[in-house]
């Protein structure tokens, strides 16, 4: 039987609300690649409204300087109250060597002097390794983590 592996990553995103952020994930997914270019080279809609469970989106994302991997992602769970976000991928480079991959983005409010100014998102990443000669996933952690604190630049700016 294979083994489940789960890794975790927070990061505390200033100058952007919980609502801003968990807005963009649910309703501006697909300007990924105007606001961080370096990273996500392409971002489209194949099934689904993009901001519902059995949404199916496609993307082609920069691992490093020269290497692009493709994924099809599949949001299985969205809950707005929580601001919550769970996505499998269904199809992609990365099942070649992690058979499964399913992740939760969670943002959370952080409350100073009365009034949000930050937030906090939890990144929980649930994962099978095709064999254990195959290395725990960190870089893409490290790579979503590079694009949440660069989509939070984007929204600071914006407002």
């Amino acid at each position: 039987m294979a083994q489940i592996h789960r890794l975790h990553a927070e990061v505390e995103l200033k100058n952007c609300t919980a609502d801003q952020f968990y807005g963009f994930l649910k309703n501006e997914m697909t300007t990924l690649p105007q606001v961080i270019p370096h990273i996500f080279k392409s971002f489209q809609i194949l099934a689904g409204d993009g901001k519902s469970e059995g949404t199916i989106w496609l993307s082609k994302v920069a691992m490093g300087t020269s290497h692009v991997e493709m994924a099809k992602e599949k949001i299985e769970a969205i809950d707005d109250e929580s601001r919550t976000f769970s996505v499998s991928v269904v199809d992609g480079d990365i099942l070649r060597m992690y058979p499964k991959f399913e992740y939760t983005l969670a943002v959370t409010p952080l409350v100073t002097q009365g009034s949000e100014q930050s937030c906090l998102l939890k990144l929980s990443v649930e994962y099978e390794k095709e064999n254990e000669d195959v290395p725990h996933p960190h870089q893409y952690v490290e790579v979503a983590t590079s694009s949440i604190k660069a989509i939070a630049s984007h929204l600071a700016n914006k407002s």
